[in-house]
């Protein structure tokens, strides 16, 4: 780690790519403004809500769940961060290359408007088309960039974020191959950490602390924070619950799979892994080999060009063979991943978008068989024009503990 990075990081500030890759990214938005005939784009940021877009742009990382940030881009000339915490200006100036940086009080939406009016103003964009990237503004920041000049015509425009990120660079890829190393410190951490009687928090706090030693980002800086899933999806059908985990003691005899995401430099990397309690079943043993060729089906099937739903398809169709074609999981069985956590095309029954060289796409085939066992498994991948690479390292093998 150079020196620079250390100081930046000991004092809190989050690392930023290097200038040419700064640049390269506002150069990617203001064609994709252009090409679309908007005039500029209002990219709205919460943490953790949605601080990927704003992170991605202009390096500003929110610092507790309520802040709010706009960030102003015009198709050429100034670029202008809002945000609502004025005692967090010099960190924000710290870490962003953005132009200018205002702030506001909190929740005060008449200085809210009239900072969104003067940063259009400065940056040109008083009239004309203007894409909102985030079609998930809350009401008065929503109304604070519609009123803010007569002649703005607002539009939503959310596939801007999913085109910006859809062809990551060589920065990004050495950032997405960073976090995974992360993740293969924690899947390893995992095999260790599972035992029969050890309750599901205790499991998530010892992988937790192997990946905050490797590197791992939690809370403000990520959607999707760095986290552990553990135990409880033995008796449910998704990997997405209120809780990551419980007091919940592991018991022999239960199957089931924990859900790992991390996040490193602002890039996510997701993975899965199965955990059998004691001997599992013959029962148990099946639904993890229903499991594991659906996830062979699946790699085999990811090339550029290929529909999400190919993808799919090819999982689905093995589950099938082993009758299991009506206990998959709920969510997806699969997303592109990287900069941000998981974005189109998903590997879903109804998704026609397809994959493109370069992209990072996680496979994710689960089952689960209630009163019997759950079982996933799931790496991040690289979609290569001359093959797929598998970034994860540790072994996909059932965890028997």
């Amino acid at each position: 780690m150079g020196e620079e990075l250390h100081r930046r990081r000991a004092a809190g500030v989050p690392p930023g790519p290097p200038p040419a890759e700064r640049a390269r990214r506002l150069r990617t938005l203001r064609e994709a403004l252009r090409d679309r005939g908007l005039d500029g784009a209002v990219v709205y940021g919460s943490g953790p809500t949605h601080p990927d877009a704003v992170r991605y742009l202009s390096g500003y990382v929110h610092p507790f769940p309520r802040a709010r940030s706009l960030l102003v881009v015009p198709a050429s000339g100034p670029t202008v961060l809002v945000i609502d915490r004025e005692w967090h200006r010099e960190a924000a100036r710290a870490m962003t290359w953005v132009d200018g940086v205002r702030a506001v009080p909190e929740r005060d939406p008449d200085a809210l408007s009239a900072a969104v009016e003067a940063a259009l103003a400065d940056c040109g964009l008083t009239d004309g088309r203007l894409g909102v990237v985030d079609g998930d503004l809350p009401a008065a920041v929503l109304e604070a960039v519609s009123t803010a000049g007569s002649g703005v015509d607002t539009a939503f425009v959310p596939e801007l974020w999913w085109d910006l990120v859809a062809a990551p660079t060589d920065h990004d890829v050495r950032g997405i191959r960073s976090a995974a190393e992360a993740a293969d410190a924690g899947l390893a951490a995992l095999a260790s950490a599972c035992r029969p009687g050890r309750s599901e928090r205790e499991v998530c706090f010892d992988v937790l602390a192997e990946l905050a030693a490797a590197g791992a980002e939690f809370r403000h800086g990520a959607a999707v924070s760095t986290h552990v899933d553990v135990g409880a999806y033995a008796r449910s059908e998704s990997n997405l619950q209120p809780f990551v985990h419980t007091e919940t003691p592991l018991d022999r005899g239960e199957m089931f799979w924990v859900d790992l995401i991390v996040c490193r430099d602002g890039y996510y990397v997701d993975c899965d892994r199965t955990v059998a309690i004691g001997e599992p079943s013959a029962a148990q043993r099946t639904i993890y080999e229903a499991c594991e060729a659906m996830y062979e089906a699946m790699i085999e099937a990811v090339e550029p060009g290929v529909t999400g739903r190919a993808v799919w398809r090819a999982g689905h169709d093995v589950a099938a063979e082993y009758g299991y074609e009506d206990r998959l999981n709920g969510v997806y069985l699969g997303h592109t991943t990287g900069s941000t956590v998981s974005v189109p095309p998903f590997v879903a029954p109804d998704e026609t978008r397809t994959l493109a060289a370069g992209q990072f796409l996680n496979v994710e085939p689960a089952i689960h068989v209630p009163g019997t066992g759950s079982a996933c498994i799931e790496n991040t991948l690289f979609v290569g024009s001359e093959g797929t690479t598998v970034l994860n390292d540790a072994p996909t093998d059932l965890i028997v503990a």
